[in-house]
């Protein structure tokens, strides 16, 4: 297993927060935003002063989000209302999604494959469309049709689309994430494996929601969520997500991938560097538990010789 950062959740400033993932340790990281910008639409300018602080940090960029698919997926007809006001503002919100969803597949897909290739990330975090209250379940068609022309031109542009479970979204619990990608069945599509995000759609992300994706995992999010006693949900930094038993299980399967720390916690950098801190004892417990397993059924075998 191998520890990555995500650029903006230590500090809007890329360059700042790659001087501090490499005094802690970390040259591997994952791009999302820049400031108030988010990649790709980045100036040149803006891609310059990447590039000037990878080489001299000697950092290099592991994956990049650019949010793609993170909106509500249309249906096919516009709703219709019997108030007029209402009936416009409806059509209105249909149109924006219809508009949306033909940006993501024909500019920012192609933009966001171009800037992995021109940072040299091999991964590219996407989302399942939000399913804007719908219950959840089988997709529609055009969400999987979406979803595979996308994975087809990532594997033309030599890109591995990693799909992100979020609550709310079509991709939620580690089984409908699952059922999704092979669905669309493209080897140019994964899963971006997030227990935090699971946990806020209801899931146990370990070991139901684990064992749903765990053959088709490319990558992981590391963040923490509990429920409070009334119910209410929250990302904390040490919670009920069951990471030690889900690290546990990633070094039992021989998960060779990046972990991306992502805390969704401020102050930024004080919540990074203690997930930083957490998720290396958290691996180094369980790859020391898996060396010692590993021995012991070595001996156990060649006594049995």
């Amino acid at each position: 297993m191998k520890i990555s950062l995500i650029t903006d959740e230590i500090s809007a400033d890329p360059e700042t927060a790659i001087e501090l993932g490499v005094e802690w340790g970390v040259c591997d990281f994952e791009l999302r935003g820049f400031y108030t910008d988010r990649v790709p639409l980045l100036s040149e300018y803006q891609k310059q002063r990447l590039r000037d602080a990878l080489d001299e940090y000697q950092a290099r960029v592991i994956a990049v989000g650019p949010g793609l698919f993170k909106s509500t997926y249309p249906s096919k007809q516009a709703p219709r209302l019997p108030l007029g006001w209402m009936d416009r503002a409806a059509y209105t919100g249909w149109a924006e999604a219809q508009r949306l969803v033909h940006h993501h597949l024909y500019e920012l897909l192609p933009a966001s494959l171009d800037f992995a290739n021109e940072f040299g990330a091999p991964l590219l975090v996407i989302f399942g469309f939000d399913r804007a209250g719908a219950p959840p379940g089988p997709p529609p068609e055009e969400v999987l049709n979406s979803l595979r022309l996308a994975a087809e031109r990532a594997a033309a542009a030599g890109v591995q689309l990693v799909l992100e479970n979020e609550d709310g979204f079509w991709a939620d619990t580690g089984a409908r994430t699952a059922q999704l990608v092979q669905a669309v069945d493209h080897p140019a599509l994964a899963v971006n494996w997030d227990p935090g995000n699971a946990f806020f759609a209801d899931d146990e992300p370990y070991p139901r929601g684990y064992r749903a994706v765990r053959g088709l995992m490319r990558h992981v999010h590391f963040k923490d969520a509990r429920r409070g006693p009334d119910g209410a949900l929250s990302y904390v930094a040490e919670g009920q997500a069951g990471w030690p038993d889900q690290i546990r299980a990633l070094a039992a399967d021989g998960y060779d991938g990046f972990i991306s720390i992502e805390t969704h916690l401020r102050p930024k950098v004080f919540a990074a560097r203690a997930a930083l801190e957490r998720l290396r004892r958290l691996i180094a417990s369980a790859e020391g538990n898996s060396r010692a397993e590993n021995t012991t059924a070595t001996s156990k075998r060649s006594e049995g010789t």
